[in-house]
């Protein structure tokens, strides 16, 4: 037996205290009972000392009790047969958590060869006493082989299964997300502590192998408590060639109906570091093969710098066919010593065709009349290069009516239509379509009722003095957002001179107010209905009842009511690995599956009910299989990815991380390994606890015993007062 506080065990001297207490034990040399004293002078009595023990069993008591308190605090343990290895040495047991990267910034020359082999050698240095698991990440961790797993497994056996596994893995074209990876890895660690397996003071260290380039995000450490008993050992692997990539850019607002940006392409080429500065820009169709006719753009960027540069587009028909071709669109960077992120996937920007529904009473004969709505309808809605609006016009009294897998992206009613084409505009807002019901008179409200699923009722015409403004509006609500910003958000030179009074009320529950009159009437209400909504407004826009349509506000507002039903193009803007993409809510038939076709030509096929793709694992061109047709977008390089000079050891440590030092400063000190080992070892066994509670258990039949004699002591003296008494 060992103690971790061997200098404990001279509280074991307090022993001689009780020993000495009954060898000094005075009484009185005799007793004589004796009738009355009342004749007799108080003197003190005669007391007699007494070298020999009494009341052995209660020294032996309080003896033991002390002696016991003293092991305890001495923290005594066993050592275990299982801490001496085969040569006689003691080992000291720790949790080993190796962390590999396998983002895409690894793909480069034989980064992934040199750490593999590095992780091969770390694996092999695992001792058969180690806690130990292996774990990868890029954009997220990933285990490879956990530590509940692992410790289920024969030493031997456990080392080469990390290994096996390892060594199958080949890198993603993900992003590189290390401080949630630490996080995660850390956490990983703490639990198998808590779970209580093997409890103590082992020391616990996690090994990254990776390339630690300044693109690896680190956000998630700075709100993470780094442990201060967990160590961070860095095993970078460098890449000596130097590096540039190809990102796209989104055009600004406007650009996009400016010629220039119909011909050419804006793109942003970064040189991280190196010696090279000159580059060049080629259209590539199938396979990467340069398009023939097609002259380079060359590319000046000095190290460190990057620069934003306009690539003309394909210039012949058929090369603009085949750059653009559904199969493999690209743009390919030259004069670089590392592809990986040499190519820029580009999607073609089909122009989508968008339909207006108008129903009211003046698209027979009135179409050019500015006193009616429609004219302003026609009016609302400009033809762009991604997007072209056609407005159709029909009689409430018409039958209503369009193909099945494209609805409009927007109807409005001036009116009140049948039960028949209230019926079928209620099933199109349940399936996700939006409606827009104008009252432009007063009366009986019908059509708004069946769609929202309430009884009719009758709107009445509000008392206008002069005229009226909006004096609130919800610029929270995506109708209104775009409106949002001070220099946009100002309503009140928008003049109404009739309206007609809503309760929201009669809408039934959910129905929110979007804007009010300065009156505090309730100007427009929305209602959702199953995948879609309904807005009611309590005016119109011709002349006779307000200046809306005059004003700058209206075609905007016409334009996000017909763009809040899916009918955005597919994605906006650039795409990266392990983006959601959105799904078009539009022009899809419910009852029939959607696929996806990924790059390398893997098909994914999604339910109907499914509103994102959330398999973006490799760049290249995807394409969305529908009933309405192929829509094609295009995944590429997270650009941080291109960012690989190496990450300053210092930003680690300023989010909290603790390193490792140099391996010649942390050669472990024979002395402190034995007491790891020793502290080790008594936190598992927690003897001081039952020599505690012993100590207790003396103390208490201590106490009984010595109050038991103590009455039978003063049973007696009261029997013999009694005795003389009598």
């Amino acid at each position: 037996m060992s103690f971790l506080a061997p200098l404990y065990i001279l509280g074991g001297l307090a022993i001689a205290a009780p020993i000495i207490f009954h060898l000094i034990r005075r009484t009185p040399s005799g007793e004589v009972p004796f009738s009355s004293l009342m004749f007799l002078d108080p003197s003190p009595p005669r007391l007699s000392k007494r070298s020999r023990l009494d009341q052995i069993l209660l020294l032996l008591l309080r003896a033991a009790a002390l002696a016991l308190l003293a092991f305890a605090f001495a923290r005594p343990f066993l050592r275990a047969k299982a801490q001496v290895e085969a040569n006689g040495e003691t080992s000291t047991r720790e949790r080993i958590a190796l962390l590999v990267d396998t983002s895409a910034s690894m793909r480069r020359g034989d980064l992934w060869t040199r750490a593999k082999a590095l992780a091969s050698q770390l694996i092999d240095e695992v001792r058969p006493g180690d806690a130990f698991a292996v774990f990868t990440f890029d954009n997220g961790s990933r285990t490879v082989l956990g530590f509940e797993e692992s410790a289920t497994l024969d030493p031997r056996q456990r080392l080469e299964i990390a290994r096996t596994r390892l060594n199958a893995l080949q890198p993603s074209w993900a992003s590189t997300q290390l401080g949630q990876a630490l996080v995660d890895v850390v956490t990983a660690i703490n639990d198998v502590v808590d779970a209580g397996e093997r409890g103590g003071n082992v020391p616990r260290r996690v090994i990254l192998i990776g390339d630690l380039q300044q693109g690896s995000r680190t956000d998630a450490l700075g709100e993470f408590e780094w442990p201060s008993d967990v160590v961070l050992d860095l095993k970078p692997v460098a890449d000596d060639g130097s590096n540039a990539g190809i990102h796209g850019l989104a055009d600004a607002p406007g650009v996009a109906a400016d010629p220039e940006a119909e011909t050419s392409l804006r793109v942003r080429v970064s040189n991280d570091y190196g010696t090279r500065d000159s580059f060049t820009l080629t259209w590539a169709g199938e396979e990467g093969i340069p398009l023939k006719g097609e002259t380079p753009t060359p590319a000046y960027v000095p190290p460190g710098e990057s620069r934003v540069i306009r690539v003309p587009r394909p210039k012949g028909t058929q090369a603009r066919a085949d750059a653009f071709s559904k199969r493999s669109p690209r743009l390919v960077l030259g004069g670089d010593q590392r592809d990986f992120d040499n190519t820029l996937y580009l999607a073609e920007k089909s122009r989508e065709e968008a339909t207006v529904l108008y129903l009211g009473s003046d698209a027979d004969d009135k179409i050019d009349d500015p006193n009616g709505l429609l004219y302003y309808v026609r009016r609302a809605f400009v033809d762009t290069p991604r997007r072209r609006v056609k407005v159709v016009a029909q009689a409430p009294a018409s039958a209503v009516n369009w193909p099945p897998n494209t609805p409009p992206a927007l109807v409005i009613v001036a009116g009140e239509v049948g039960s028949p084409n209230a019926a079928r505009l209620r099933d199109y807002v349940q399936q996700g379509g939006t409606l827009l019901n104008v009252l432009n008179a007063p009366g009986k409200v019908e059509t708004s009722a069946t769609v929202a699923g309430v009884p009719p009722w009758t709107t009445t015409e509000a008392r206008v003095g002069r005229d009226v403004i909006l004096g609130e509006i919800a610029f929270d609500h995506p109708l209104f957002a775009p409106f949002a910003a001070p220099q946009f958000n100002d309503f009140t030179k928008i003049h109404f001179w009739k309206y007609r009074k809503l309760d929201p009320a009669k809408l039934g529950e959910g129905a929110r107010v979007l804007a009010k009159f300065e009156k505090g009437d309730p100007a427009i209400i929305e209602k959702s209905a199953g995948k879609g909504r309904l807005l009611v407004m309590a005016s119109g826009w011709s002349p006779a009842d307000s200046q809306l349509a005059r004003s700058s506000k209206f075609a905007p507002l016409l334009t996000s009511l017909s763009e809040g039903n899916g009918g955005t193009p597919l994605v906006e803007g650039n795409l990266v690995i392990g983006d959601r993409v959105p799904l078009p809510a539009s022009g899809v038939d419910p009852s029939k599956p959607r696929v996806i076709r990924k790059p390398d030509g893997t098909r994914v096929t999604l339910a109907s009910a499914e509103t994102t793709f959330a398999g973006t694992d490799q760049p290249g061109l995807y394409v969305l299989e529908t009933s309405a047709g192929d829509r094609p977008f295009a995944v590429n390089l997270d650009p941080l990815e291109s960012r690989v000079a190496p990450l300053h050891v210092e930003t680690l440590e300023q989010l909290g991380c603790r390193l490792a030092k140099p391996t010649r400063e942390q050669a472990p000190d024979p002395e402190q390994l034995r007491q790891l080992q020793n502290s080790e070892l008594e936190g598992r066994q927690k003897y001081w606890r039952w020599l505690v509670l012993a100590a207790i258990a003396f103390l208490i039949a201590e106490t009984w015993l010595s109050g038991r004699l103590s009455s039978t002591r003063s049973t007696t003296r009261t029997a013999h007062a009694e005795a003389m008494a009598s």
